[in-house]
């Protein structure tokens, strides 16, 4: 009998470890090798490119023309990517007075806005197992 509850549960926990998975992503096309890259993942439209309501984050130095960022252990689902690259370091997106953006800035499914900021439909994308992506940063 205790072999038999041993099995379901490894069972178990491999099911749990196989519903999650990483993913990916290269931005392309930076054109300064200066400031920090923001990458947000947003897991809903409610929370959808909202400062400080991303799901995961990740911040880093910009070392070249390319950085690849990866988010490891997601669950499955629907996701959407936003990035901007903070050329002078000051923790935000800087933007003119009609609020479009003044520093790179790119979203999943490379996704280019028109007149307005997109929404988590023109960007969203499923996860799964082992997904990689390339987002082209757009200035």
């Amino acid at each position: 009998m205790k072999n038999l509850i041993g099995i379901i549960l490894l069972f178990a926990v491999q099911i749990g470890y196989a519903q999650q998975s990483p993913l990916k992503i290269t931005v392309t096309n930076i054109k300064e090798l200066k400031g920090k890259i923001q990458v947000s993942l947003y897991n809903s439209e409610a929370s959808f490119i909202k400062k400080g309501k991303e799901y995961k984050s990740m911040i880093r130095e910009v070392k070249s023309g390319t950085e690849t960022f990866t988010f490891n252990d997601l669950p499955k689902g629907e996701y959407a990517v936003a990035l901007y690259h903070d050329e002078n370091s000051d923790g935000k997106c800087n933007t003119n007075i009609l609020g479009i953006p003044k520093e790179g800035y790119a979203f999943s499914r490379n996704f280019i806005p028109k007149l307005s900021a997109p929404k988590f439909e023109d960007t969203r994308f499923k996860q799964e197992q082992g997904r990689s992506m390339v987002i082209k940063m757009h200035y």
